[in-house]
């Protein structure tokens, strides 16, 4: 398997896909052991915390936005 990469771009998003999906593994695989464990207040966390890495990975231009939007929003500006 060849991996062809053009510019710095293709290497960054390459990089936060293996990063992103390798951090929803071990979210799902402790989300997991809290569901066997019946502790549903972290189960929650980590499926919230899922979500906006989720978000993150596979949407990072929508997630920017979304950022920008609110801290504009906060900030006043």
């Amino acid at each position: 398997m060849q991996l062809a990469l053009s510019n710095g771009a293709d290497l960054k998003s390459w990089v936060f896909l293996v990063a992103g999906n390798i951090f929803l593994i071990v979210l799902a695989v402790r989300a997991i052991g809290h569901y066997a464990k019946r502790e549903w207040g972290e189960l929650l966390g980590h499926f919230m915390a899922g979500v906006v890495v989720a978000g993150f990975v596979f949407a990072p231009d929508s997630s920017k936005g979304m950022l920008t939007a609110i801290w504009n929003k906060v900030a006043g500006a």
